[in-house]
């Protein structure tokens, strides 16, 4: 058993912890890369298209793995709304890194 659970605390892991910011820092830099989607980016093709475009797939895997352990760490009985934060702000950034991803390619590919 894990410690969280022996222990009776309710808190996430410092894993969840993690894993629940990492997407939005994702988020940040597909924003930053891209130069807020501008149509003419001063960065190189690679850094402004292709890269903030496997950032966004990237994003939407870690917040699923978010989803699913905060799922897995939420307690049966007790209190569980954190658990039910993160499980909210992980379906969020799913959503935001497929309009990303729709944004980069509408953008930049298919005009």
């Amino acid at each position: 058993m894990s410690r969280c659970v022996m222990s009776g605390s309710e808190k996430p892991s410092k894993a969840l912890v993690f894993l629940a910011s990492v997407p939005a820092i994702l988020l940040a830099l597909i924003w930053f890369l891209t130069d807020g989607f501008n149509v003419r980016p001063s960065l190189p093709y690679f850094f402004s298209r292709a890269l903030p475009l496997a950032l966004a797939v990237i994003t939407a895997a870690v917040a699923l793995l978010a989803y699913g352990t905060a799922k897995d760490e939420e307690p049966e009985w007790g209190k569980s709304l954190i658990f039910k934060v993160i499980e909210g702000a992980a379906l969020v950034y799913v959503a935001l890194a497929a309009l990303f991803s729709a944004m980069i390619v509408f953008t930049y590919f298919v005009t």
